[in-house]
């Protein structure tokens, strides 16, 4: 099978989807997208062009992406990312097409009336629609009447898995968050100070960056907890693999405290229970498919600093019950979560469009 992707390279998502399709055995890969993010020698790279910097750099590119496809001639052409990736792959023309619907493309971006017409148009061409979470269908079934498919971000279970026991009496308190509002880090740092009035013994640590890290860190030095929080700053989980897991498997409880639906799945929150690690996460998008309630962590309300802090309380105080629900975190990754499960549906599903197409 001869593939061609169109996403974002910049995304480790799409990086790992990449890799993953392209030592599959039997597909070539064949990526467009803009000169961003590493390159796998198991893929071929066709670039387009930054003009802007902007989102017009996704019209600006139209014909030139129109011309790649045909150029590639692939079996089968995907999209990542419905209202951007996916209007450059619907403009091509080329049959048979498959686009698969993220968070923002499905939920914030058809707010306004252009865009929502752009979502219409791309899916409109589709052959087949993916998408992450039940939420995320429920929403996208408003703008196409494809079949869905529901095919997760899963982990690689055999390298997120729990390490030997932490001897470390500091209890840590993790989360891998973009920094920007819609991801909530706010709520957890205010949620943390509330909590180390009477824990001596916890430390806060944020993986990740974003448009309001300098903000967040001035907010640790306002609530006088800045020598208890520790910003790691981004981490390329696929370049930096080795960093990443030993950070994450340090930690004793992961919050995800996103406040708006279009947090789709929340692979952070997978990555922990897969590691053994009891999840706190607020109760928005696609996130209570993956924490189950009182059995893999707890979910609580969003834009709530005092929910957090309780549900987080409830789990320091309580070392049997973290190790319960870790054990549970991970059975559940195991059933529902597993890459290597991930990557033969997508795989399936591109020989099934293929034969449907040829019929």
């Amino acid at each position: 099978m001869k593939l061609c992707l169109i996403t974002d390279n910049s995304s480790v998502h799409s990086q790992r989807w990449i890799y993953a399709l392209s030592v599959y055995g039997g597909i070539e890969v064949n990526v467009i997208t803009f000169k961003i993010g590493i390159e796998y020698s198991t893929a071929r790279y066709h670039y387009i062009k930054r003009f802007t910097g902007t989102k017009w750099d996704y019209l600006l590119n139209l014909f030139r992406v129109k011309k790649l496809v045909n150029m590639i001639n692939p079996d089968l052409l995907h999209a990542h990312y419905a209202t951007s990736n996916g209007l450059m792959a619907a403009f091509s023309g080329f049959q048979p097409l498959i686009i698969t619907g993220w968070g923002s493309d499905i939920f914030d971006s058809p707010k306004y009336f252009p865009m929502r017409q752009m979502l219409k148009f791309s899916l409109g061409k589709a052959r087949e629609v993916t998408v992450l979470s039940n939420i995320t269908k429920l929403e996208i079934s408003k703008y196409t009447s494809n079949n869905i498919s529901i095919i997760p971000f899963g982990v690689d279970l055999e390298k997120f898995s729990k390490s030997s026991e932490n001897k470390d009496e500091i209890i840590k308190i993790g989360t891998v968050r973009t920094l920007a509002r819609k991801y909530g880090v706010e709520y957890l740092i205010k949620a943390f100070a509330t909590l180390s009035k009477n824990h001596e013994n916890i430390r806060l640590e944020i993986v990740g960056d974003g448009d309001l890290r300098l903000v967040l860190e001035q907010l640790s030095k306002d609530l006088l907890i800045e020598n208890k929080v520790v910003f790691h700053g981004f981490i390329n989980q696929e370049s930096e693999f080795d960093k990443y897991i030993a950070i994450l498997r340090s930690f004793d409880i992961f919050c995800i405290p996103s406040i708006q639906d279009s947090e789709t799945f929340g692979v952070a929150a997978v990555e922990a229970l897969a590691c053994s690690i009891p999840v706190v996460a607020t109760n928005v998008g696609g996130l209570p498919e993956v924490v189950v309630e009182g059995e893999t962590g707890f979910l609580v309300p969003p834009e709530d600093n005092d929910s957090i802090a309780s549900a987080i309380e409830n789990l320091i105080c309580d070392p049997e019950k973290r190790k319960i629900m870790g054990k549970k975190g991970r059975k559940s990754a195991e059933d529902n979560f597993d890459w290597k499960m991930n990557v033969r549906q997508m795989v399936d599903l591109y020989y099934e469009t293929i034969k449907k197409q040829d019929l």
